[in-house]
């Protein structure tokens, strides 16, 4: 083994230290910070020596230690006796090693600003070339994978990476960018978002992907199910996306992947109809599919009633019979589920510290029971639709394929449907995805409204009339399209316009109203309106005095008084009875809030907190932290844990994520999320208008009648 040689130490004064370029730390340190240290050095002196190489021009350049540095300077300057003391430095001999002295002495320190780490990995990799992942990592002590993660940032194109370094594009921006190692692609998206983005939710790491044709939901969740190798192996292309979960990436042919997928799920579809029994029979040289009254179906039996189509849930064959294990097997098998009981607590859920070891018998248990013959009931046929799982995994459901097969009836006004089950609404869509129910989607629109009326009021307090506009247009708009009633009467009716009448501010069912009266966006709206009664203009108990006193306010409080009524009329859904859409000129006001100078993010305007996160269902949960990276913390979480566990991630800060173990750039996706319909977005357009056709001999007699061909010249320029 090689001797290590003993360092040199110099001792030098201030005038004898200069900065170094190849001092990997780049972004200034905090004011906060700075006066720490000072504080330090003079109250013990310099503990940690700096680390120095030769200059060019004389003296040393410090390539680690550069803060102690200046503020030593600073310290000397304002104290001239502290010129003539000197400080313990460590001179580097091995030059090719400055970079990864310069990383490891500041790394070991206060945490470098993330762009500063990965053009400080960039710069090892140019120096060492032939390093591996696992040897750049073990400079370090981090794993493969982390690694990995860091280089491909590292790889970023050199014009998306300053921008990453002064801030122009966030941590999530920048992982965006990093699926892909090929960097005339990032700087093609990043200058096609440029030229066509209007606002800057479509320049987010989500747009970012989809420019890419990154993260495809669909085909990750295929090429989970056939494998990044086996999909490699048959000629296709993928690169994968490390900041996202497992099989995501740009799938460069798809159409490969779906033929793999064709050839596995028959393979599978085989295997399981090998595998099912009825009547003792089963598939071979003497019975087949039709003996045993089996068949696929792409979709489950349907049930029309009252004028509803949806899956006739009563035909699911539920937990079917499965056949016995050979004796040796079986009593393997019976030892399994005794263990596996001795993990479950009082509360039905494993203990805690048998969590790891119940999952893992809980998966061997299941491999098992998939050897086992499943038996089918003794009549009636049967029908099985195929389907495979998020996480890739491949997934039958048994049912029976209409009412006569179970023997069961028809309820009065329904027949059954076999076609495929239609699409679901955009608003069902989008509840299923959070795994909200339709009460906790209107919940979360009535959230938004108040996140908009808190950023009206920032926007009228900056100084813009946009609260004003909103307020005048839509009422203005309302009143001069009226809705003619029975007789006489008639109704002003604001809904097209995103609006309430004024005297309503409702937020629906009383269990709707208790979610959304105690959540601290409310409280700052009551706070917001508080305030503004106490003005003296609300005060005076003559309404003329009051008036006088109201015309002489500032322009800047005349726009806050319009934000409040313009945020107090503003409709969440499109009625209590919706779906929870937010009407369209809503999601076209917050699209100008955002256009608005100094609008920092919607983030920033939302307490995601544990009751937030209560709303969602357990499984949106879980998928979510599996999104994030964290879905092995999660094991063995019950619900309520999970919802606190999400918020938590949501909330991390540094401090935070050293105590749960995690490093920044893994909670940094995390920590930027926010549920879509919570982001702004372009708003649809309106269908195409139908206009009435004209009838033939109509359409000849205008075009023969000059005089009128001339109005509708004048017409066409007025217009």
């Amino acid at each position: 083994m090689a001797k290590t040689s003993k360092p040199t130490i110099l001792h030098l004064t201030v005038d004898q230290l200069h900065r170094s370029e190849q001092n990997v730390r780049k972004k200034p340190s905090s004011a906060a910070s700075d006066a720490e240290i000072s504080a330090s050095l003079l109250s013990v002196g310099l503990i940690q020596p700096m680390v120095v190489i030769p200059r060019e021009a004389g003296g040393y350049e410090v390539i680690a230690g550069d803060r102690r540095r200046r503020l030593l300077t600073a310290l000397a300057e304002a104290d001239p006796s502290r010129k003539a003391m000197t400080f313990p430095c460590m001179k580097v001999d091995d030059l090719s090693k400055v970079t990864e002295i310069s990383m490891a002495e500041n790394r070991a320190r206060e945490a470098m600003a993330l762009p500063d780490v990965y053009m400080g990995f960039a710069a090892i990799r140019a120096e060492r070339p032939e390093a591996t992942l696992e040897e750049l990592g073990a400079m370090f002590g981090y794993d493969v994978a982390r690694t990995a993660r860091i280089m491909r940032i590292a790889n970023l194109h050199p014009e998306i990476m300053d921008l990453y370094s002064v801030g122009e594009i966030d941590d999530a921006q920048a992982q965006a960018y990093a699926a892909t190692e090929d960097r005339s692609l990032q700087i093609a998206v990043y200058r096609q978002l440029e030229k066509e983005a209007t606002r800057p939710h479509e320049k987010n790491a989500s747009a970012i992907r989809k420019a890419m044709n990154s993260g495809n939901h669909e085909l990750t969740k295929l090429m989970c199910y056939v494998g990044v190798d086996a999909y490699r192996a048959a000629g296709g292309e993928f690169e994968a996306d490390l900041f996202a979960q497992d099989g995501a990436g740009i799938v460069q042919n798809p159409d490969v992947l779906y033929q793999l997928v064709e050839q596995r799920m028959a393979e599978d579809k085989d295997r399981f109809e090998h595998n099912i029994s009825r009547n003792g029979r089963m598939l071979g040289e003497k019975w087949g599919l039709a003996d045993l009254q089996f068949s696929w179906t792409a979709s489950p039996p349907q049930i029309k009633q009252y004028g509803y189509l949806s899956t006739d849930h009563e035909l699911r064959i539920r937990n079917p019979k499965r056949g016995d294990l050979p004796n040796d097997l079986a009593k393997i098998y019976a030892s399994m589920e005794t263990r596996l009981a001795a993990m479950i607590g009082e509360d039905d859920e494993p203990l805690p510290d048998q969590e790891e070891a119940y999952e893992k018998l809980a998966s061997e248990i299941a491999e098992l029971d998939a050897q086992r013959t499943l038996i089918l009931p003794k009549k009636g046929a049967v029908v099985a639709v195929a389907s495979i799982e998020n996480d890739g995994s491949f997934d039958v459901e048994l049912w029976f394929a209409d009412r006569a097969a179970k023997g069961a009836e028809l309820p009065k006004g329904a027949t059954e449907q076999r076609g495929p089950k239609p699409a679901p609404t955009p608003a069902e869509a989008e509840r299923a995805r959070f795994g909200l129910s339709k009460d906790n989607m209107q919940v979360m629109m009535l959230i938004r409204r108040d996140m908009i009326r808190a950023e009206l009021m920032q926007s009228a307090s900056a100084g813009s009339s946009l609260a004003l506009d909103f307020m005048l247009f839509t009422q203005a708009r309302t009143i001069l399209t009226p809705t003619h009633g029975y007789g006489n009467t008639v109704y002003f009716h604001g809904e097209h316009q995103g609006i309430n009448d004024l005297p309503h501010d409702e937020d629906g069912t009383t269990k709707i109203h208790d979610l959304v009266g105690s959540r601290p966006e409310r409280a700052g709206w009551l706070t917001t309106k508080e305030g503004l009664a106490s003005g003296e203009w609300m005060t005076a108990r003559d309404p003329i005095e009051g008036f006088a006193l109201f015309r002489n306010l500032p322009a800047t409080d005349k726009n806050k008084v319009a934000a409040m009524i313009a945020g107090h009329m503003l409709m969440a859904t499109t009625s209590v009875y919706s779906a929870g859409r937010t009407p369209r000129m809503v999601r076209e006001l917050a699209n100008c809030i955002e256009a608005e100078p100094g609008f920092g993010r919607w983030r920033d305007t939302v307490e995601l907190d544990e009751a937030l996160f209560s709303t969602f269902s357990n499984k949106a949960r879980l998928g979510l932290l599996e999104t994030w990276g964290l879905a092995d913390r999660a094991k063995g979480m019950k619900g309520n844990e999970t919802a606190a566990f999400c918020a938590r991630i949501a909330n991390c800060d540094e401090e935070d994520a050293k105590l749960l173990g995690l490093h920044p750039d893994d909670v940094a996706e995390a920590v930027n999320w926010l549920p879509d319909f919570m982001e702004s977005a372009t708003v649809e357009p309106l269908p195409a208008k139908e206009e009435p056709e004209a009838d033939e001999a109509d359409e000849g007699d205008e075009l023969g009648d000059e005089d009128q061909d001339d109005d509708h010249e004048q017409i066409d320029k007025a217009a």
